[in-house]
Formats: structure tokens, C-alpha cells, sequence
């Protein structure tokens, strides 16, 4: 079944890259199952097992492709500003699609070098979305991967901050470095951050 699967997915890589000239081949790896844990959605895998029969599982978006349009922090991260103003959805969705994901900060390092990114654009962004909200509950400040903001290892918001003007659930962050929460529909630039290599 993996081997039908995998042939598959290759045949569509090969119909991807002829068309948009951009090779997919990087976006998948095939691991064997031994060192690799590939539960079947919906179905909890005993201890030991993979919770799947094949003797491979395929593991989506292993290993990030190094992107010449980011610019990297040894020991910190990869980074790019989008000075396109965006939606916080839209700009969420356009990280994704390349592979990474709104920026989560995780230690005033990391803020000091979003910050770095940002005020080498010219103009500099008063703001950029970056990736926690409150949309599920008011208040209660989750990343976009579900852990809450103040667990992250960053948590400093800017003064007066949050105070949910005008319903404002979505995340960003100040040029002076403290967290803000702004409107979800107010277009802002963001930035975008790839796992590090």
C-alpha cells in the first residue's frame, strides 16, 4: 500500500514539476517504520506500534527546503518579511505555502531578530502579524501550533496591551518589541519564519 501510495505521489511531483517548473520532491520522506512513529488518523496505536500495517509511513514537509528569499540566524531561525499588507488568515496562509508558518516568538533573541528584520525594510512596519490568536476563546492566547502564548518563552506585551479594541483577536508585534493584539481583517505586513536547518 505505501509502495502504491509513494509511486502516486511521485507520478504527481512529475505532472507538478512540468507544469509550474518547481520540483515537489523535497516536500516528503519516506521513513521506515522502526524509527519512525505514523499513527492512522482517528485510531490511538498501541505501545510500540505505528498504527500502520505498511512497513513505511510517509512524514509530510520533512526536511524544509533552505529558501534564498529568507534570511537565516544560526541557532535562532529563518525569517522573512512580507511588506504586502495581508488579513491575518491570508498572510497565515501564505506562510504555510511556503513551507514555514506566521513567526512564533519564543525568547527575546528571537524578538530581537524579528525586530532586526524588520527595521531593515525601508519604510519599517509600525506592525507585522506574527502567529497567536484569541479566536477560540477570549483571552486565552494560543500559537498557531496550540500552545499558549505564555509558554512560549515570550510573553511581553506592549503597554496597555492586550486590551481587545474593537474585538481584536489576532497577534502581532510592535516595533518597540512588546506583543500587540489587532483586528483579524486589518491588513497588515507579516513575517514568516522556516524551521531551522
Amino acid at each position: 500500500m505505501a509502495v502504491r501510495f509513494f509511486a502516486v505521489q511521485t507520478l504527481f511531483c512529475l505532472v507538478s514539476y512540468t507544469l509550474a517548473q518547481q520540483s515537489c520532491f523535497d516536500s516528503f520522506v519516506v521513513i521506515p517504520a522502526r524509527t519512525a512513529s505514523c499513527p492512522t488518523p482517528g485510531v490511538t496505536p498501541g505501545p510500540g506500534t505505528t498504527g500502520n500495517a505498511d512497513p513505511t509511513c510517509l512524514v509530510r514537509n520533512l526536511p524544509t527546503v533552505r529558501r534564498d528569499d529568507y534570511t537565516y540566524f544560526p541557532g535562532i531561525g529563518s525569517y522573512k518579511l512580507h511588506s504586502q499588507k495581508l488579513p491575518w488568515n491570508q498572510a497565515r496562509i501564505a506562510c504555510e505555502q511556503e513551507g514555514g508558518h506566521l513567526v512564533i516568538i519564543n525568547s527575546v533573541a528571537e524578538r530581537d531578530t524579528v525586530l532586526r528584520v524588520m527595521k531593515a525594510q525601508s519604510p519599517q512596519p509600525s506592525y507585522v502579524s506574527v502567529g497567536f490568536h484569541d479566536l477560540y476563546e477570549e483571552g486565552d492566547y494560543v500559537t498557531i501550533h496550540g500552545q499558549t502564548v505564555s509558554k512560549t518563552g515570550f510573553n511581553e506585551w506592549s503597554r496597555g496591551e492586550p486590551n481587545n479594541w474593537g474585538a481584536e483577536n489576532c497577534g502581532s508585534l510592535h516595533l518597540s518589541g512588546g506583543l500587540n493584539d489587532h483586528k483579524c481583517n486589518a491588513p497588515l505586513p507579516f513575517v514568516c519564519e522556516l524551521p531551522i536547518h
